[in-house]
């Protein structure tokens, strides 16, 4: 921090820990993850980090990784996600996916490597959650997240901004994706 940093009011999303540190899920992070995936998850395993999974911080700054079970951010990392924006939120719901995944025994690391390939995008077409690629996984789980937890006006902004959040392709009524959700979720988590 400089002299000129120190007057300054810190906002209630912003950063506190250093970079290169580790942490666990605070309480909120866990009850918020339980909404979705119940005990589905070892959550006393689970890590954040602030800095590069990759070496020489190759890592974009502006991505999440949840390689190994553990999620590490750089620019969006926060102390505690149960406290942050709806959009950072649904950012830590589809890493928490990714430590599901993981821990239902997908191989994260080898489809993580060409994640960058693929689209994020996907249509409700009464497929089961768990027919759908990785990456669309993650994504169908956090969005219906938001719309679960903050409501469709919510989901709608989310997905109709510059660059989306959300990445649900076709009707996007609410009673639509609502059901398609429903659907596509059913008898999850598993």
């Amino acid at each position: 921090m400089t002299i000129h940093d120190a007057g300054k009011k810190k906002k209630k999303d912003d950063k506190k820990q250093d970079d290169d540190s580790v942490r666990k899920l605070t309480t909120g992070e866990i009850a918020l993850a339980r909404t979705v995936f119940g005990n589905r998850i070892d959550y006393e395993k689970v890590k954040i980090h602030h800095g590069s999974y990759l070496p020489f911080n190759a890592q974009d700054a502006n991505t999440a990784m949840t390689p190994n079970g553990e999620i590490y951010f750089i620019n969006q990392y926060r102390d505690d996600f149960s406290q942050s924006t709806y959009s950072l939120q649904h950012m830590f719901i589809h890493e928490m996916s990714h430590v599901w995944q993981r821990e239902k025994g997908m191989n994260v690391i080898g489809r993580g490597l060409v994640s960058w390939l693929v689209s994020y995008r996907y249509t409700l077409d009464g497929r089961l959650v768990s027919d759908y690629p990785m990456e669309q996984q993650a994504q169908i789980i956090a969005d219906n997240f938001v719309l679960q937890t903050f409501g469709y006006e919510i989901w709608w902004h989310l997905e109709n901004k510059k660059y989306p959040d959300i990445t649900l392709d076709g009707d996007t009524s609410e009673a639509v994706i609502r059901e398609g959700y429903k659907n596509s979720l059913r008898g999850f988590p598993w």
